[in-house]
């Protein structure tokens, strides 16, 4: 494995990481994105279409998810000030 491939597998690991410590739930489908790249980046040889895809596809949820992310914090506050979280 090259040394870029390992870097882009840990920072997967991490994302991996930051994913499931702080969002969980609401991140599962980016989540499932940066693990099959993370799976598709091991692989001895792997197919640079299919991880390019995966990324790009990780990289706009991720773009929507910050645009929304202030939103959801809003929800999640009054929500967990009703008892409903």
């Amino acid at each position: 494995m090259t040394a870029d491939r390992k870097d882009l597998v840990a920072a997967l690991g991490q994302s991996l990481k930051a994913i499931d410590d702080d969002y969980k739930e609401e991140m599962r489908e980016l989540r499932a994105l940066f693990e099959d790249a993370k799976k598709e980046a091991e692989k001895d040889e792997p197919d640079g279409t299919k991880l390019r895809h995966l990324l790009a596809d990780a990289t706009e949820m991720a773009r929507t998810f910050a645009t929304l992310d202030p939103a959801w914090q809003a929800v999640q506050r009054v929500a967990k000030m009703f008892g409903l979280l």
